[in-house]
């Protein structure tokens, strides 16, 4: 009989622990299918790959460190990669079952369709929000979604948001910090356009997603660019302080590498200004002063491309661009056509391009 008690206070003891973990420890089963649940996620992380294998963990590691308040994605594409990028992505995929979704191409795609990769991407987001993030880039705080969630949940007038962002050369292993701001500001349409560089990079881009869905290409040969333009007409752009991310340049596979030399960026200045006459049209001429000024930029840009001065000096409009440069900028420009060696054997000196 005792014997019997006694069991009976073991199970009621028991039971009530049971009760009592329950109530601290949740379902872990049903946290995962409400946070990862596709209708709630809010942020896509967007992050295309080819041939990055000595870069692509250093992004992984950078998505995987987040530290949120809400569920995450990652999309990552693979395009048929020939090194071990592909086997890097399985590694993680393994890992962050619920956070890394990745495609694995077996053809590229990106040479047979200018634009395609985009459309495979757009179709996969789930997220309010998207975070851009190359394979040969990565984010160096772990609170930049949080950071960049907050300010857009904040202020439903803005587009797009970005940050200061290290520059790392990858000839010389120095960084540099590229579009530095000193505190939080907004960037204008003007001075996406007009700016000899780019206020923030691609690396740092954090937008609504249909800014990045109904985006029109308008013939741009690039993406981020235009995205720029177009969310800085649809609502506001802030740039923050903090430095939260590390764009590599002169990365070997990466898009600057593959399309460098001049005649290359020559095709491309004429492709920035079909796109810049399209985008006018379809912005119906509401920013056309800034966008015609910004066609005479891509017009010197290709003309000192194609070591041509002269077509500079004989047009008063890039002649004025010309005027207004720095010194140290007239001087590049003009040994970059009259003399296009010497110019470079400077940049190779200077850790720009390659011997």
């Amino acid at each position: 009989m005792h014997r019997n008690i006694f069991k009976i206070c073991v199970r009621c003891l028991t039971f009530k622990y049971l009760i009592n973990v329950r109530k601290i420890l949740p379902d872990t089963s049903v946290m995962e299918d409400k946070i990862y649940n596709g209708n709630i996620i809010k942020v896509s992380i967007i992050c295309n790959a080819y041939n990055q294998e000595k870069y692509i963990k250093d992004a992984l590691d950078g998505f995987v460190m987040q530290e949120t308040s809400f569920p995450y994605e990652v999309l990552i594409h693979d395009d048929a990669s020939t090194d071990g990028t592909a086997d890097v992505i399985r590694e993680y995929e393994k890992m962050y079952p619920q956070i890394i979704k990745p495609i694995y191409q077996k053809e590229n795609q990106y040479s047979k369709h200018l634009g395609i990769i985009s459309k495979i991407q757009k179709e996969r987001v789930t997220g309010k929000y998207v975070a851009m993030c190359e394979g040969d880039d990565y984010w160096t705080d772990p609170h930049k979604l949080q950071k960049q969630f907050d300010f857009m949940e904040n202020n439903p007038d803005y587009t797009l948001c970005g940050c200061t962002t290290n520059w790392l050369n990858m000839l010389t292993g120095k960084i540099g910090r590229g579009g530095r701001t000193e505190s939080d500001r907004d960037v204008s349409l003007e001075e996406f356009v007009l700016s000899t560089g780019r206020p923030f990079p691609f690396v740092s881009f954090f937008l609504r997603a249909e800014i990045w869905k109904n985006m029109p290409m308008c013939g741009f040969p690039v993406g981020d660019l235009p995205l720029t333009y177009y969310a800085a007409m649809m609502g506001k752009v802030r740039m923050l302080a903090d430095c939260m991310c590390v764009y590599r340049w002169n990365a070997d596979g990466s898009w600057t590498v593959r399309k460098g030399g001049n005649a290359n960026r020559a095709k491309i200045c004429e492709k920035m200004i079909v796109g810049l006459v399209n985008l006018n049209e379809f912005s119906e001429g509401r920013y056309r002063s800034i966008l015609e000024r910004g066609i005479l930029k891509y017009k010197y840009d290709q003309a000192i491309m194609k070591e041509d001065f002269g077509a500079i000096m004989r047009n008063p409009e890039l002649f004025q661009i010309f005027k207004k440069r720095s010194f140290a900028r007239e001087m590049s420009d003009i040994i970059r056509c009259i003399t296009p060696r010497l110019f470079l054997k400077i940049q190779i000196l200077m850790g720009r391009r390659k011997q």
